[in-house]
């Protein structure tokens, strides 16, 4: 992000506040992403300074995390500051909090009279403005919006989330004493653990208003950040941003994009038919958006079946991706690629199926698998009858690849060798991944892919550099 372009953003969003009337409600604001640094990122648009109590995790492109512990910012604004019926407060959440019980946003107070908080437990929000009764089971608001509070009479508040506002009668008592915190609420002994990229604080205010001027800041900010992505690249992000619900953060989104930009230059994109990047993503469902293809059918994987650094594990008996449609014009008998990249491997005496996409319905039909056993790896690309690769159990990128009708090629360990296996035939086009009929594979993958032919050791080098990658940014 250039210096120039965050000008440019920052003047843009001020300039449109001073359109709307608003920007004179905005008493202590900071805007907390898009900096090179926690420093920046604390540098106030307007009112005091906050003082940084314990926030330690920054990332320019989604703000400051909270620990969900201890730590806090201290605004330095006085909740009294502001009129008992001229009030507003409000955070733009690139993450929700994730904890099932109460956990504050921003605020002052907790069960005393003329509290002021927007907090969260378990699924739904509950706010208090200048009140010692809660309205709570509101809908908490969506990542990547404002959350936000509006008090302008002594009978009733505005509630903003997700894009809406909402009313509530609520009869308004003087506001609570003491300074107003972000990441917690003054008084309140729990703390958020939500990722933050803005906070306001001040008098009444149009919140869909300021809703737009920060949304826009917000993408603003993240246009500069992601300039000269490719766009597949890009597109792949907001969809995994969607179904994580939450932002991602720079330096994941600037892995996805060198890998997505390697493989294209080195010609190996359009080979990969079906693909999925297993490590990265926030949560399960990010990790099952495809980079390629569509999407598996996952049965009953759970949460802790997935790591952001180290991938999905099949958990045992039950457990499985089911891929249809791998080849959207069809299988090719000769021309054929599978792809694993294992983080974790059981040295198991047992006979298991990582990857198989089945026979084909025709007798002499050749089916194309990566197998293990405690001591050799059986594979298949195009043919009938495992080709044993005497091999124990390892970790990194396992492949095959077809180009022609006489040999393929095995991949593992960095490097490759020349199986002379002629293909009898092709599949069915479906897959199954980590199971093959009543056996089920516990192997840990960062990474699949299957497709038409390509150059296995440029896939190698791109997805292993990748792996490594988010291994170094969470």
């Amino acid at each position: 992000m250039t210096l120039k372009a965050r000008i440019t953003a920052i003047d843009r969003f001020i300039k449109g506040c001073r359109e709307d009337g608003i920007y004179d409600d905005l008493n202590a604001c900071c805007v907390m992403a898009g900096w090179d640094s926690l420093a920046g990122a604390l540098t106030p648009l307007k009112g005091a300074a906050p003082t940084n109590n314990g926030l330690s995790v920054y990332d320019r492109g989604v703000g400051i995390a909270g620990d969900g512990s201890s730590a806090y910012l201290d605004s330095n604004r006085a909740n009294n500051a502001d009129g008992q019926n001229d009030q507003h407060m409000s955070v733009f959440a690139a993450d929700v909090n994730t904890y099932d019980t109460d956990r504050p946003y921003v605020g002052v107070g907790f069960v005393v009279a003329g509290s002021t908080y927007i907090a969260t437990r378990a699924a739904d929000a509950f706010v208090r403005n200048r009140s010692s009764t809660a309205n709570t089971g509101l809908t908490q608001g969506p990542a990547g919006s404002l959350i936000a509070i509006d008090r302008s009479d002594a009978s009733s508040f505005s509630y903003r989330q997700g894009g809406t506002s909402t009313g509530y009668l609520r009869d308004s008592q003087s506001p609570a004493s003491g300074n107003i915190f972000v990441f917690s609420s003054n008084g309140f002994s729990a703390f958020s653990d939500a990722t933050l990229s803005f906070y306001s604080i001040g008098s009444a205010t149009d919140l869909a208003a300021l809703d737009a001027r920060v949304s826009t800041l917000m993408a603003d900010l993240r246009a500069i950040e992601e300039a000269g992505f490719d766009r597949d690249a890009i597109a792949y992000i907001r969809a995994v941003e969607e179904a994580d619900g939450a932002y991602l953060e720079t330096s994941v989104k600037v892995a996805i994009n060198n890998l997505v930009a390697g493989l294209k230059a080195d010609g190996l994109w359009e080979s990969m038919a079906s693909s999925c990047l297993l490590c990265g993503p926030r949560t399960l469902a990010g990790a099952l958006v495809p980079l390629r293809g569509d999407a598996p059918t996952a049965y009953a994987f759970t949460s802790g079946d997935y790591s952001r650094t180290e991938g999905l594990t099949g958990a045992g008996a039950g457990t499985y991706l089911y891929l249809s449609g791998v080849h959207p014009d069809g299988p090719v008998q000769n021309s054929a690629h599978q792809a694993l990249y294992i983080t974790s491997q059981t040295a198991s005496a047992s006979y298991k199926t990582h990857i198989r996409e089945f026979d084909g319905p025709e007798a002499g039909d050749g089916s194309t698998q990566i197998s293990q056993s405690a001591t050799s790896a059986y594979i298949r690309c195009r043919s009938l009858g495992d080709a044993a690769v005497s091999e124990s159990p390892q970790t990194g990128l396992t492949a095959i690849n077809r180009s022609n009708s006489s040999s393929f090629e095995f991949r593992r360990g960095g490097a490759s060798s020349t199986l002379n296996v002629a293909s009898t035939g092709i599949t069915d086009n479906n897959a199954f991944i980590y199971r093959f009929s009543s056996v089920y594979s516990d192997i840990t993958l960062a990474f699949y892919s299957l497709g038409t032919s390509l150059d296995l050791a440029k896939l190698d080098t791109h997805i292993s550099d990748y792996v490594t990658a988010i291994g170094a940014a969470i």
